[in-house]
């Protein structure tokens, strides 16, 4: 192995590193970003001010109605 092919590996294994780092802090930054954004969805869920983040009581009993309309076919057709 000459001095320029070593060079070159050596050039590689630093932007190997470089981009392995921008790559954690970016992952870094996203894990901070799901959390703010988890904080902020649990904040909303508690304040019944906020349209559409707390349930209406009566929601529960539209699940099965929901699940319907998403594939279809009811929960009892789907257990035949």
């Amino acid at each position: 192995m000459n001095d320029e092919t070593g060079s070159d590996h050596q050039k590689l294994a630093a932007g190997g590193d470089r981009e392995a780092e921008d790559l954690k802090q970016q992952g870094d930054k996203l894990g901070e970003d799901i959390d703010a954004t988890k904080a902020d969805w649990e904040h909303k869920q508690a304040d019944a001010s906020v349209p559409g983040a707390v349930p209406d009581p009566g929601d529960e009993g539209d699940a099965a109605q929901t699940a319907e309309s998403e594939h279809g076919e009811s929960a009892e057709d789907a257990a035949d």
